[in-house]
């Protein structure tokens, strides 16, 4: 909401004010930040100066938006044919589709009120510049995705911005340490008999957790349990698994039939101590991945070894799947091997994972001449 204008600042544009002795200064309250910004002792400038950034800074009434919209594109609006017109083309899984309606609402909200051909590279790379990691990547994935769909229905003139935009930014060193035998050994200890089922099922048959949380027993076919990656299903038949059940798996499935509740049917389950229903949920003992992975996260975080370390470095369960295919190799497991287990399309993918847990041989070197 707009400050109320004194009877001092009663001849100047939104946000600017006067102050210093004699009310000789100007200065421009930022209106998202709240931070002041001077401007100077001359009004004429000062004035232009914050007539110019309330255009760029502040969003309109929906008022105003309404009849702006009707003469000219607003970004908001783009992005609502985006996904009225382009998303459901791109036969996207109904948990992937929530994730990106997530990134697009942020977008409409904080750069909504742009005009589409006065959306600027700053402004983008500004927004931007709010998420690390892997939410940089993916917002940035959405906002290309709804520049590129606005440029082909004609809603946004293509410019050079678009192209830089689209310029990544350098990726940070993965600081995650690899996750090893003894601290996977360290946190199953810890861990209540349902994770332990859960990190033994990652750690012998390499899946990702929003795959393992799927797994039903009626999965099994004679010695063979059925997994379809949900990831990596539009790659063709590496996503659609028929595991082999040895003694190992054989004996991690026994072990989960023996946890309450008995009669559910996932693989992966537990008794809550409270039924909190989910969007999905097909019985009050299955479990969703987030918190499969936060339940690692907080025994994890018990143990003093991962006390020491700094949060982005510690583990996360997922690391079980890279230290279970280098186990695999470790016991003379092929490489192929490992890598039809992971479903992945490349041995590239497979040596990404498995080369952060390479041995390394102690010897010396002193030769004296």
């Amino acid at each position: 909401m707009a400050r109320q204008r004194t009877k001092a600042n009663s001849d100047l544009p939104e946000n600017l004010y006067r102050y210093g002795r004699d009310n000789q200064y100007f200065r421009y309250r930022h209106p998202q930040t709240g931070k002041m910004h001077g401007m100077g002792s001359d009004k004429i400038k000062a004035i232009a100066a914050a007539k110019k950034l309330n255009h760029i800074l502040m969003k309109p009434s929906d008022l105003v938006r309404a009849v702006l919209d009707s003469s000219h594109e607003s970004f908001a609006n783009c992005i609502r044919r985006y996904q009225e017109e382009r998303q459901p083309l791109e036969s996207l899984k109904p948990a992937t589709v929530k994730l990106e309606n997530y990134r697009l609402n942020a977008l409409s909200k904080d750069l909504g009120h742009y005009f589409a051909d006065d959306l600027t590279v700053k402004a983008c790379a500004e927004w931007l510049d709010g998420f690390k990691g892997n939410a940089y990547t993916k917002h940035r994935g959405t906002l290309i995705k709804v520049c590129t769909f606005a440029v082909s229905k004609g809603l946004m003139r293509l410019n050079v911005g678009l192209n830089t935009m689209t310029a990544p930014r350098l990726t940070e060193k993965k600081r995650r340490r690899p996750l090893s035998k003894e601290w996977y050994d360290l946190i199953y200890q810890g861990a209540p008999e349902w994770l332990q089922v859960a990190m033994a099922l990652a750690l012998v048959t390499l899946q990702r957790r929003g795959d393992l949380v799927l797994a039903r027993y009626d999965d099994i076919e004679g010695y063979r349990l059925k997994i379809i990656q949900a990831k990596t299903e539009q790659h063709g038949h590496r996503a659609f698994l028929k595991i082999h059940i040895g003694e190992s798996l054989a004996g991690i499935i026994e072990r989960s039939q023996q946890i309450k509740p008995l009669n559910c049917p996932f693989i992966v389950h537990r008794l809550p101590a409270r039924r909190i229903p989910f969007d999905g949920q097909e019985h009050h003992g299955q479990i969703q991945g987030d918190y499969l992975g936060k339940t690692f996260q907080k025994v994890r975080d018990q143990i003093s070894v991962f006390k020491e370390m700094e949060p982005e470095e510690r583990p996360t369960f997922h690391e079980i799947r890279a230290l279970g295919g280098a186990l695999y190799l470790r016991q003379g497991f092929s490489k192929e091997y490992v890598n039809l287990l992971m479903g992945h399309t490349t041995q590239k993918m497979t040596d990404d994972y498995t080369d952060r847990h390479q041995q390394w041989t102690e010897c010396a070197a002193e030769l004296v001449f």
